[in-house]
């Protein structure tokens, strides 16, 4: 016989006598039918709600009792697609076929804990939020956490009020953190966009002297096509073409990405290659440019192209400001390391970073050049430094330039 029990203001749970018979925890029947589509789903409890299914957030309930999983499964199964797991195992099972939104987990469980698949979920699936709840007595454990990474944690038996307020916080700071992610990635493809139109403007610059040259010998041969000077303009002609050979690959050759491709790489080299495709820029607006690249720093491991297109960010930046004084003009790019870090540091002549600017420089869509900017360029730069675990900094001196320092971690 059933017995049901409850409190004023907490969720109903219902007591069943159970075999006495020890078993290790298993999957009940209600269990295999939260992990069945729901039109294959003939039982009236486990109906589809007025929601779609397929846009609902998902729910991961994990704990080895099956009391405790089937109450937080009617609580939540009419705004969220709730799935049920009797342990850390069969949760990482789970996440291995399909990821979900959120994770509502037990702290104590025999041979793997709450905290054992918080750790779990930390490392491999770094934007799941998870909800820990505890019973009397573990509020030291699950402080920590929240230190962890946690999204909260709800004392057991937990109010339905409560549990609803947290899950729906939960779902909306998801919700911000997608959207941000979204803004951050169109951002920047903006950027590699723009990024290609300052490329291609070099390139059309460079090929500009070889194709004069070409022009030139052409009109001489056909003006006077003497077998004498025939051999050396032809020679002289072939070098240009080759020259303009070499621009279009290596302009192709910048061009190519291969998404979240980590590999071992020289920051001096970026810097270099950076240097040669901001060059015609520097030229144009006579730029005298200082380079102190260490020859002793630590090879870095991530997005070569990612780090590249941060540097040219700083560059180009460091040229606008200074596009309107007259001197000095000057960029300076050192590299070297501090605290076993390595650090790139680029800095400028220019007017440098008004105070009220500072905290808002890195915002994505924030410029401070008025119609001139995008807005997307320091944002960029934070995003890609975030991607590779370093951050970038603003140093600057009163009535100085900006001074920005990429710091990436030490390699492990």
């Amino acid at each position: 016989m059933s017995v049901l029990e409850q409190s004023p203001g907490v969720v109903a749970t219902f007591l069943a006598p159970l075999p006495t018979a020890p078993a290790p925890p298993q999957t009940s029947a209600s269990d295999h039918a939260s992990r069945t589509p729901m039109n294959n789903v003939s039982n009236a409890d486990e109906a589809p709600s007025a929601f779609d299914f397929n846009t609902q957030p998902k729910i991961l309930i994990v704990d080895d009792e099956n009391g405790p999983r089937q109450s937080l499964r009617m609580v939540l199964k009419e705004e969220f697609n709730v799935r049920l797991a009797t342990g850390v195992d069969d949760a990482m099972a789970q996440l291995a076929e399909e990821t979900v939104d959120l994770i509502i987990t037990d702290i104590r469980m025999p041979h793997k804990t709450g905290m054992d698949l918080l750790r779990e979920v930390r490392e491999r699936y770094t934007d799941i939020e998870i909800i820990i709840l505890t019973g009397y007595g573990e509020l030291d454990t699950a402080m920590k956490a929240i230190e962890y990474g946690a999204f909260a944690y709800l004392e057991k038996p937990f109010d339905y009020d409560k549990m609803m307020e947290k899950v729906h916080a939960c779902m909306e700071k998801r919700c911000q953190d997608q959207n941000r992610k979204a803004l951050e990635s169109l951002a920047m493809e903006a950027n590699r966009f723009e990024t290609l139109g300052r490329l291609m403007s070099g390139t059309m610059h460079d090929l500009g002297t070889p194709l004069s040259v070409l022009s030139t010998h052409i009109e001489i041969l056909v003006a006077n096509p003497t077998p004498e000077s025939l051999e050396k303009r032809l020679s002289t002609m072939e070098s240009q073409v080759q020259h303009c050979t070499e621009l279009v690959r290596s302009t192709m050759n910048f061009l190519r990405h291969s998404p979240d491709e980590q590999t071992p790489f020289d920051i001096n080299s970026a810097v270099q290659v950076c240097m040669e495709v901001a060059h015609p820029l520097l030229t144009r607006q006579a730029i005298k440019v200082r380079m102190e690249l260490s020859p002793d720093i630590s090879i870095c491991i991530g997005d070569f192209v990612l780090v590249r297109q941060a540097l040219l960010n700083l560059i180009y930046n460091a040229c606008q400001a200074m596009e309107s004084q007259q001197q000095p003009r000057e960029l300076h790019i050192q590299t070297g390391t501090e605290d076993d870090c390595l650090v790139l540091t680029i800095e400028d002549t220019g007017p440098g970073i008004p105070q009220k600017n500072k905290e808002r420089i890195f915002h994505t869509l924030y410029s401070t050049k008025g119609k001139k900017g995008t807005g997307l360029g320091l944002s960029v730069v934070k995003n890609v430094m975030q991607q590779h675990g370093g951050k970038v900094l603003l140093e600057q001196e009163e009535g100085r330039g900006a001074r920005f320092k990429l710091i990436f971690p030490a390699r492990r």
